[in-house]
């Protein structure tokens, strides 16, 4: 572990802080949980594009899966049965998840 680059304490270079409680609420937290679930999509053959670093495509036997991370959240448009399985089969190997069932919701504001 070592002092985040922003702060450097030059006269105790081999301290660090130890955090008492989680990162959750941070601006920071989201990127990193986004970047991190991400980079996992990435690797398990998900393809996204530049210019939305939240949308997701992938294509199975089954047909085509869909992620839209939506702040620590993940949208799974999916009609199949199989699907479903084999995506959250792939996600719990990495994270600890909930599923929250159907969505019910969702509010896109267009600027």
């Amino acid at each position: 572990m070592e002092q985040p680059l922003s702060y450097v304490d030059q006269t105790h270079l081999n301290l660090v802080c130890k955090l008492r409680n989680i990162l959750f609420g941070l601006k920071q937290t989201l990127r990193a949980y986004s970047n991190k679930i991400g980079q996992y999509l990435v690797t398990s053959g998900f393809q996204t594009r530049n210019a939305n670093f939240s949308f997701f495509v992938k294509k199975t036997y089954h047909g085509i899966l869909i992620i839209i991370i939506n702040v620590d959240d993940l949208i799974v448009p999916i009609d199949n049965d199989a699907k479903i399985y084999d995506l959250k089969k792939l996600l719990k190997q990495k994270f600890e998840m909930k599923d929250l069932g159907e969505l019910c919701y969702f509010y896109i504001e267009v600027i």
